[in-house]
């Protein structure tokens, strides 16, 4: 193991979970959430969403991991319960992939061309029915704000006392899971890797192109794009060796990026049920996008 690149990664960690709670605990403790939120509110209340959740999906579009923060603080102050901070925080994925995906769609475009603006929508799509999934799930079930005046009021020195009480509950966790997907996902990845080159089933071309998706996207898009200029690939091979690259190495994209702060912002038991739905949730859609792509090499 990288002891510099682990200890880098571990501090860089520490300084967004500080600065994620602060932002949080303000956003709270000043009632902006409310403020923000109040002409929306109505509409969103039909949607499931409160006012905490619809600040949280707003910031999320710059970044997920202050979303969380936010989602994390009013759960701390019990104006949420454990199941809305769930749920709402697996949510806040999708606005901040939807601002990145221009950029995905240009690139898939200009590598891949044809193939490569389909895997693009592919993504997309997954991306939206994963949060309309978990949109469904939160709505059906109790998933309402406490009011702030039904919060029961904390002086500056309780406030900071459970700050650094949380901070001590959480920041071991997120340290040990930031420093296992360390350990374990590259021997994963490599090992995926090595199973893909002894599929018997797939065309070199279709396999070069699943196993760069490890490396890069760009990476991935880059081969499937000559291999169909080469004519070694057909645009529906192209596509389906791209998901198929994608769904793969998705799963340890999800424990390397996610683990860490889940485990930082919320207690154990909520981050853990997180992490474990947003791993089977992501498999049981790349496993049907799969199937879908896979449906033009049928026939």
């Amino acid at each position: 193991m990288n002891w510099e690149r682990l200890l880098r990664g571990e501090l860089g960690l520490t300084v967004d979970i500080l600065f994620g709670f602060i932002i949080g605990a303000l956003v709270i403790h000043t009632g902006l959430a409310d403020r923000l939120m109040r002409r929306a509110l109505p509409r969103l209340k039909q949607l499931g969403i409160g006012a905490t959740l619809g600040s949280a999906l707003t910031v999320s579009v710059g970044s997920s991991k202050a979303g969380a923060a936010i989602v994390a603080s009013a759960l701390a102050e019990g104006k949420i319960s454990p199941r809305t901070a769930r749920w709402g925080t697996l949510m806040l994925a999708f606005p901040a992939y939807a601002r990145r995906w221009v950029t995905t769609m240009t690139l898939s475009c200009s590598l891949a061309g044809v193939a490569g603006a389909i895997f693009a929508l592919t993504l997309l799509l997954r991306s939206a029915a994963k949060f309309a999934l978990e949109l469904t799930v939160l709505c059906h079930g109790e998933h309402e704000d406490v009011p702030l005046d039904e919060i029961g009021g904390h002086t500056p020195r309780d406030s900071a006392k459970r700050f650094a009480l949380r901070l001590l509950r959480t920041l071991p966790w997120a340290w040990s899971f930031y420093a296992l997907a360390m350990l374990l996902v590259p021997p994963v990845e490599r090992g995926l890797h090595a199973w893909l080159k002894d599929l018997a089933f797939f065309p070199l071309p279709s396999l070069a192109v699943a196993a760069a998706s490890f490396a890069h996207i760009s990476a991935a898009l880059a081969l499937a794009g000559g291999s169909i200029a080469a004519g070694e690939l057909t645009t529906a091979e192209a596509v389906f060796a791209l998901l198929f690259g994608n769904s793969l190495s998705l799963l340890t994209r999800l424990v390397r990026t996610n683990a860490g702060y889940y485990f930082g912002f919320f207690p154990r038991e909520v981050a853990q049920s997180m992490l474990m739905w947003n791993i089977a949730a992501s498999t049981l859609l790349g496993l049907l996008t799969l199937g879908l792509a896979a449906l033009p090499l049928l026939f």
